[in-house]
């Protein structure tokens, strides 16, 4: 087990958080600086199991720009995630987990100090500070979303002065790789259509997001009172899903009113129920997971890359979504006006 003496506490209270930012205008806040200087040094010291080196990026043609970034170090060099069989499955501490981590991994701590909360770098990034929040680390919990670390990831981005910083949430049985609680946190400086689409009114505070393959749930930061009512009622449509065996994804991101503004004064919440996976999952193919859902597609493959375009994307995205909305929309709405 490492010292706590080792690893750097980062502090934080609510006058820390950024509620309002602008596009390609950041000044770089406490938290940001942080973690970008300390995701480098890792960098340096080796910690990856490669650098990060995306070859080629593009959006799509057509309505919804998704983004395609051929990335093929991530099936090459990342480790072999592990069989996902079932959403009930336990926690295994044989296997990789995060209580594994190296000093060099870890970047600071999030919490009391004692390295239950941190924030460690994602050893096979995706895209520029690619880490993982790691909430209750030594409790060994499974991949299960809690309502303290939605909190704690909703705090995280709102420390954030830049408008690309995202965080997103993988099931089990829904590409998640690790079956030990975590987020993913990474910036992604690329204006995405989720940022400003329509969404519609489905009951008070949440919303549907029906004209994009991926239909999903949406809640805003700017609907409720605090932070905390945001979390409380996103969390309660999560774990509905979540008691309910239904694989899931679920994505944040900095909002904003209009297509053309360049203010972003809201944070928005995507959670997809969709068709379960199970098995091993294949890192060389297009892996609709949730930043794919987001409409960030992280391609492995030079031929799937050169040649994918939007339709086949969008057939991929309601294929796995389509179903599982309709399946829980009225039961879902039935339980929340309960």
């Amino acid at each position: 087990m490492l010292s706590h003496k080792q690893i750097p506490t980062f502090f934080y209270d609510a006058k820390d958080f950024n509620f309002a930012v602008k596009l390609y205008k950041e000044q770089e806040s406490l938290f940001d600086n942080v973690l970008q200087q300390t995701w480098k040094q890792a960098e340096e010291v080796k910690a990856f199991r490669y650098i990060l080196n995306i070859k080629s990026s593009k959006s799509l043609k057509g309505r919804y720009r998704f983004l395609a970034q051929l990335n093929p170090d991530r099936a090459q060099c990342r480790r072999t995630p592990e069989t996902i069989t079932s959403m009930l499955q336990s926690f295994n501490s044989i296997g990789f987990n995060f209580t594994k981590l190296t000093q060099q991994e870890i970047l600071f701590d999030i919490g009391n100090g004692d390295t239950n909360d941190i924030v460690a770098i994602n050893a096979s990034p995706l895209e520029q500070g690619h880490c993982l929040v790691l909430t209750e680390r030594l409790k060994c919990l499974p991949q299960v979303m809690t309502e303290h670390s939605l909190y704690k990831v909703i705090e995280l981005c709102l420390l954030s002065n830049s408008w690309s910083l995202r965080a997103a949430f993988n099931s089990l049985c829904a590409h998640a790789s690790v079956n030990h609680l975590h987020w993913h946190l990474y910036y992604l400086k690329y204006e995405m259509l989720l940022e400003y689409i329509d969404i519609y009114n489905y009951i008070s505070d949440i919303y549907l997001l029906i004209n994009y393959p991926a239909k999903g749930f949406c809640l805003k930061l700017s609907s409720f009172k605090s932070i905390r009512e945001f979390v409380s009622q996103t969390f309660l449509v999560v774990n509905y899903l979540q008691l309910h065996q239904v694989a899931h994804n679920v994505y944040i991101t900095r909002a904003k009113s209009r297509p053309n503004d360049d203010l972003y004064n809201d944070v928005r919440i995507y959670i997809w129920a969709r068709k379960p996976f199970i098995g091993v999952k294949d890192t060389t193919a297009f892996i609709p997971a949730v930043c794919e859902l987001f409409g960030h597609l992280s391609i492995r493959d030079e031929n799937v890359y050169n040649n994918l375009t939007e339709d086949e994307v969008s057939n991929v995205l309601n294929d796995i979504t389509d179903e599982y909305f309709l399946l829980i929309k009225d039961k879902l709405k039935c339980f929340l006006e309960k």
